[in-house]
């Protein structure tokens, strides 16, 4: 397809109760320069089947042995047209004026390499969360590593919009990475271009309870290479002050996260020997955070799966 503005990267796995509803919400957009790359990466379902079945000559499905998201959205990625890779999961939707959105933003903000959205959190049972939507409207953000202090992640898969010269530039997804791939990504892009171009428009939604995404999948949230990215940029000289505390926050929420998963699968040696190799400056924050997973440690099995759910329950 010549001309192509935007290539929608999907991968896909075992999403056979959700593909068709994604893939009708990307051709229902208002603005229409764009491609669809469905990469099927093993699914054991009907997903292939389904996606294969949309009548629509912007839709293109690949399809491959099983060899893990990252491998898959790479596939999407080297065969994409397009001038920038807008990324959805095969579980989301998007509402018909995100790309136009996105385009907006693109025209607008040229120095930025990513463009991102706000988003709708679809808890379940008619309960819905927002990510964070800032006062102006719309603008152009200096530093990626100052979103971190939102609750929901700034930069979200589904809700962004990456230059393709520059998710190349980054080396792509990294294989192997199951937990926090995008994030990794994210902070590859931003040591190349750190800024953020957004739309406090809410036009994306987040199917957090599908069956077969990662929190679900795996025990153990270990955020190996974000992790990686956070150490690194904690020593980078070249941060502000403000920046350096909102890398030290994120990692230290990781790194809680990944502590606590393994405390609740049952692998307290592990967890002890990531509590070891915590990194950072100790500030009032982090000693609270740790001192909550030292009480966890000896606390009953029973009573931490318990906190877990409640706290998935309402973030």
């Amino acid at each position: 397809m010549d001309g192509v503005k935007y290539s929608v990267v999907i991968p896909l796995y075992n999403k056979a109760e959700y593909i068709s509803r994604t893939l009708k919400s990307v051709l229902a957009q208002s603005f229409q320069n764009f491609e669809v790359i469905v990469v099927d990466d093993g699914s054991r379902d009907d997903s292939l089947k389904i996606a294969r079945q949309t009548d629509s000559d912007k839709v293109r499905v690949i399809a491959q042995e099983n060899q893990g998201t990252a491998v898959a959205r790479n596939t999407g990625i080297e065969h994409a047209s397009g001038e920038y890779i807008a990324f959805l999961d095969a579980d989301d939707e998007w509402k018909s004026n995100y790309l136009e959105t996105i385009d907006i933003l693109t025209e607008k903000y040229p120095q930025s390499d990513v463009f991102v959205t706000a988003y709708r959190v679809v808890m379940g049972k008619n309960k819905y969360n927002y990510s964070s939507r800032l006062t102006p409207d719309e603008g152009c953000l200096e530093s990626y590593w100052m979103t971190f202090q939102y609750p929901y992640d700034f930069v979200w898969t589904s809700a962004t919009v990456i230059r393709k010269s520059t998710v190349l530039k980054a080396g792509c997804f990294k294989p192997g990475e199951r937990i926090g791939q995008d994030l990794d990504l994210w902070a590859r892009v931003a040591r190349i271009n750190p800024r953020v171009a957004y739309s406090s428009a809410v036009c994306v939604d987040y199917n957090r309870n599908a069956g077969q995404n990662a929190r679900k999948r795996e025990k153990i949230a270990y955020a190996k290479a974000f992790l990686q990215d956070l150490e690194e940029e904690m020593k980078n000289p070249e941060h502000s002050r403000e920046e350096l505390d909102m890398i030290q926050y994120k990692y230290d929420l990781k790194m809680t996260v990944y502590v606590f998963t393994c405390i609740l699968a049952g692998e307290k040696t592990l967890a002890k020997d990531a509590y070891k190799r915590w990194q950072g400056i100790r500030k009032m924050r982090t000693r609270l955070l740790r001192a909550g997973l030292r009480t966890a440690m000896i606390m009953p099995a029973g009573v931490n799966r318990f906190l877990y759910t409640v706290r998935l329950k309402v973030f």
